[in-house]
């Protein structure tokens, strides 16, 4: 991310403010588990104290249990044939009003009875029945077989018993002479639970560790499945403590589960909570704070956004214009009336782009001057030369009474010359500059024939009218001519084409010549790219590409590489001098 001053403001207001709302945050947090705690503690000792009176009140009925079946009324009974008998009607009715008082003892026992297996008969506080008529065999066979008077057995019809027969031994092939049978009420334990559970808030399920029995207020059969699937993984794991609490989720809801377990009934007793009965509030504070954070964060970067803007729109058209700097366009700000640190700033940009516009005139003029100079130093090197050449093939010419070819010949020269011997301007359209290279070109191919294969794309004409400096292209395809096609061995090829993008055009020079190798090339496009003015000697090439930078910029000029067709590509790049015009040549 860019450190821009929008991003300094954002973060110096956040970190001002945002400490303020996470110690908001944190408290909240804190108030929340101080309240789970205390809930947990408070829901805890409510279970366990639920669970204590329950192991008590089963202790009480295993007690009532044992002093029946120490009791002699019910031994004498088991082991007669007939309980019509007379001498046993006294104590019958005495083991009912027994029953009775059992049952009147403890709002858990629904129907306390003893079953009598020889006479396969049982006394309940009602009477005396046939009790096959009313059990399944199976079911009789398990409550016979109990020695343990705290387990809680359920019936296949769904009825709790507490069971303990006489004798009470593990001898279980020889035959019990009866049984004391307490059936408890569902019903009274779900209510008991339901005094400290409350049905609209809590859930509880009370589960038996190996009979597999459950009891829950659920109100119907989906409810008490989820019910059972929260409390699955702890009982499929049998890790649970004396009492605990935790969270659980089913779904998309957070439960508060809290448990307590007696290893002397083997039960589990399971509440569920919904979270957001117990933490609602404080999660519709948290919500608040969280709101107001977003709220601050939002004001927050409305004022950064201000200040920002304040001070980014002076800023940036001072960036502007260094970048009109940059481009070579020393124009001033314009300065409103507010005076302000901005509007100092302005007035000595101003003041200095005023100063450079002299120093920059100043070193123009002496930099033309310079290539004044080398220009015609290089003019006087050049012209003897291709003059005595050109005597040379004008004899040939004549010689071989070629005369029609000599008079073009004599009215290229002149033309030739009338061009390099104008010194007058320094400028001139660049449809001059291509008309004195194709002239060039025609001399030469008078004088080279058919050995060198010239090719000329036509000339864009909406360029025709831009100045250049003069002799920017016929000296680099002189330089072909000398150094590539006159000397190439078999056909000779000369490519003269343009390209132009935007506001730029390039003039591009290809031969096929084989005299430059790559690292040839590349010594020479250092030396163009390194060259400073008045340091090295000048040359066609650097005398070019000086002149070239000099009018269009440092984006301009002249570069080198290798060409299609397998020589040297000479590449002329110029732009259209349009101080309007912001758009800057690229490669």
């Amino acid at each position: 991310m860019r450190k821009t001053i929008f991003t300094k403001l954002i973060f110096a207001f956040l970190g001002i403010l945002l400490p303020f709302y996470a110690m908001t945050l944190y408290l909240n947090v804190k108030g929340s588990q101080s309240i789970r705690r205390e809930i947990t503690h408070t829901v805890n000792s409510r279970d366990a104290f639920y669970m204590q009176n329950l192991e008590q009140e089963v202790k009480r009925l295993s007690q009532l249990m044992y002093e029946l079946i120490v009791d002699k009324d019910p031994m004498l009974i088991g082991v007669s044939e007939d309980l019509q008998a007379t001498a046993l009607q006294d104590k019958v009715k005495t083991l009912q009003k027994r029953l009775q008082m059992v049952k009147a003892s403890s709002i858990y026992v629904n129907n306390p009875m003893i079953y009598f297996p020889l006479m396969n008969r049982t006394i309940t506080p009602s009477g005396v029945a046939d009790y096959n008529k009313q059990k399944d065999p199976d079911e009789v066979e398990r409550l016979s077989r109990n020695v343990d008077p705290n387990r809680i057995f359920q019936l296949q019809d769904g009825r709790l018993f507490l069971s303990l027969r006489y004798p009470v031994n593990t001898d279980f092939k020889r035959p019990p002479l009866f049984i004391v049978m307490l059936e408890l009420s569902a019903d009274q334990i779900k209510a008991s639970l339901q005094n400290i559970v409350s049905a609209q808030q809590d859930d509880f399920l009370l589960v038996h560790a190996t009979e597999k029995w459950m009891l829950s207020n659920a109100v119907d059969d989906q409810h008490l499945e989820q019910i059972k699937s929260l409390s699955a993984k702890n009982r499929a794991e049998n890790t649970l403590s004396e009492s605990g609490a935790d969270s659980v989720k089913l779904g998309n809801t957070t439960y508060w589960e809290s448990y307590v377990t007696s290893a002397q009934l083997k039960l589990s007793l399971f509440v569920y909570i919904p979270e957001e009965k117990v933490l609602g509030d404080l999660q519709s504070y948290e919500k608040w704070v969280w709101g107001i954070v977003v709220m601050s964060v939002a004001v927050i970067i409305l004022l950064a956004l201000t200040l920002y803007k304040m001070m980014h729109d002076p800023l940036r058209k001072l960036v502007s214009a260094f970048r009109k700097v940059e481009q070579g366009r020393f124009s001033p700000v314009a300065v409103k009336a507010a005076r302000d640190e901005f509007s100092y700033l302005f007035d000595g940009f101003n003041r200095m782009v005023s100063r450079l516009n002299v120093l920059i005139h100043e070193v123009y003029e002496k930099e033309i001057s310079s290539q004044r100079s080398e220009l015609k130093r290089l003019q006087a090197q050049i012209n003897p030369h291709f003059l005595y050449n050109c005597f040379f093939i004008m004899g040939g010419l004549i010689t071989d009474k070629e005369y029609g070819k000599a008079y073009g010949f004599v009215h290229y020269l002149r033309d030739y010359y009338r061009f390099i011997t104008k010194n007058a301007e320094d400028l001139i359209p660049l449809s001059e500059e291509i008309k004195h290279a194709q002239t060039y070109v025609d001399i030469q191919t008078i004088c080279y024939g058919e050995r060198i294969d010239v090719e000329w794309e036509p000339f864009p004409d909406r360029w025709g009218k831009v100045l250049v400096p003069r002799l920017i292209v016929q000296p680099i395809i002189e330089n072909a001519y000398k150094y590539a096609l006159v000397n190439h061995i078999g056909q000779a090829e000369l490519w003269i084409h343009y390209h132009v993008e935007d506001v730029c055009l390039t003039i591009l020079i290809e031969d096929n010549g084989n005299g430059v190798d790559d690292a040839q090339l590349a010594a020479l496009s250092t030396q163009l790219e390194t060259t400073v003015a008045g340091r090295d000697e000048p040359t066609g090439l650097i005398n070019v590409h000086r002149r070239l930078q000099l009018m269009f910029g440092p984006d301009c000029g002249l570069s080198l590489s290798r060409s299609q067709l397998g020589g040297l590509c000479a590449m002329i790049k110029i732009r259209q001098q349009d101080d309007a015009e912001e758009t800057a040549c690229t490669e």
